[in-house]
């Protein structure tokens, strides 16, 4: 009988201490054009200085950089969705949403889960293009 009260503890224990460290946490990247840089639950979030204009430019020009097949995009003067595929198959969003006329923040998501490398590469990709 000691033995299942010891063996009960121990995994309800277990049980709190995995659900305690799982999730997501925010790691900075680095510092980047106007507000730094994010890696956030999967997605890079950047603040850039740039117009929407520019922005929308430079993530089409991005993705032909890295021969990412384009799917669609679109964007006005507030916001903006881009859509690519890499060779793996992995589906990759950028989003932005203007901040103000010339800043706006910048949002790359790579596969379901992220990827932080590819998220990075593509991000400093972007910028050179600005």
């Amino acid at each position: 009988m000691k033995n299942y009260w010891l063996i009960c503890v121990t995994s309800l224990v277990m049980a709190l201490v995995s659900l305690n460290t799982t999730g997501c946490v925010a790691v900075l990247a680095g510092g980047a054009a106007a507000g730094g840089t994010a890696y956030v639950m999967g997605d890079l979030e950047a603040q850039v200085d740039a117009s929407p204009r520019a922005l929308q430019s430079a993530i089409v020009g991005a993705g032909k950089d890295l021969k990412l097949n384009y799917i669609s995009g679109s964007g006005d003067e507030l916001a903006g969705k881009y859509v690519f595929r890499n060779a793996a198959d992995d589906k990759i969003t950028i989003r932005y949403e203007v901040i103000t006329n010339k800043t706006s923040e910048l949002s790359i998501r790579v596969g379901t889960f992220g990827d932080k490398a590819m998220s990075l590469r593509l991000h400093d990709t972007i910028l050179k293009r600005l």
